[in-house]
């Protein structure tokens, strides 16, 4: 595929946004005592300037089109380019995959200092490399599970990419709600619960306990948090494996309950009755990504 137009969608890194532009005196303070807490700021910071202007370079060296736009100044739907790259980590490459129906994705990690990048498959060792392999032919996207939520019936525009988590929005309250499959109807409480693809298994679902799916993998997981019965009850809906076609609704027993998508910058209120059916989404996320990229946690 030979790329003509490119977006790069990348982060603003946390020295920029509280030295540079936000000048936050507490965090300049630290910065000149040396402290370990923001000691290491400087150093992500410079190696995410350097593999982003390294990026531009290669592909202006291609003669490839680019815009450059940080990722919370993206405002709509991709549609004119070839290829998005996401550079920074995987919450930056989350921001990209919402962005997009079918455009494919690249993830750059730009900083290996600070950043895992579960779903960045290039470096600034690599991309050189791997821009190449992507012009030839050598390299094609894999199609990667998404799901979508509709709340009151209504489908939310964010396709889900890793997980969603359904609580209270007072993380010490007690997140009280229905839990039905088509094996049946629960009433539950609990700390929250987990629904997440096989991107996102490798992350918060595995380590309450979830199985880790290949990238590829057509089904989806869900996990109760931290159940809370009392003596003598038992729920039988704390843990599963769904098909991609297979729905999971949610009613919420709770005046102030929350959906986070992705994390923590995607949320919607989920009041008392207020209903979330998830299932898989007809549109996967193609990208660029090692098919054996989540063997590393089994």
């Amino acid at each position: 595929m030979k790329l003509r137009k490119v977006l790069i969608l990348h982060k603003k890194s946390t020295f920029q946004i509280q030295a540079l532009e936000h000048r936050e005196s507490r965090f300049l303070k630290l910065l000149e005592e040396g402290s370990e807490v923001v000691t290491r700021v400087k150093l992500a910071h410079n190696e995410h300037v350097y593999t982003l202007e390294l990026l531009e370079k290669e592909l202006l060296k291609r003669g490839v089109e680019y815009r450059s736009v940080a990722r919370s100044e993206l405002t709509q739907k991709v549609t004119d380019v070839d290829l998005v790259i996401s550079v920074g980590g995987d919450g930056t490459f989350l921001d990209a995959s919402h962005s997009v129906d079918s455009i494919p994705v690249l993830g750059i990690n730009s900083s290996s200092s600070s950043s895992f990048g579960h779903f960045c498959l290039g470096n600034e060792k690599n991309l050189k490399e791997i821009l190449e392999q992507i012009e030839a032919g050598e390299l094609s996207t894999r199609p990667i599970l998404r799901l979508e939520l509709w709340l009151n019936g209504s489908l939310l525009p964010e396709l889900v990419l890793n997980e969603v988590l359904v609580a209270h929005s007072n993380p010490a309250a007690t997140s009280r709600f229905f839990i039905e499959l088509s094996a049946g109807r629960e009433e539950q409480r609990s700390s929250g619960i987990w629904i997440g693809t096989p991107g996102g298994s490798t992350g918060s679902l595995r380590s309450a306990g979830g199985e880790v799916l290949p990238i590829t993998d057509n089904r989806y997981i869900f996990i109760v948090r931290e159940p809370c019965m009392r003596p003598g009850e038992h729920y039988r809906f704390l843990k599963g494996i769904l098909d991609h076609s297979e729905e999971i609704r949610i009613v919420s027993q709770m005046r102030t309950g929350v959906l986070h998508i992705d994390g923590q910058h995607i949320d919607y209120q989920f009041g008392l009755g207020d209903e979330l059916i998830v299932k898989g989404s007809p549109h996967y996320l193609r990208a660029y990504i090692a098919d054996d990229v989540n063997a590393r946690f089994v």
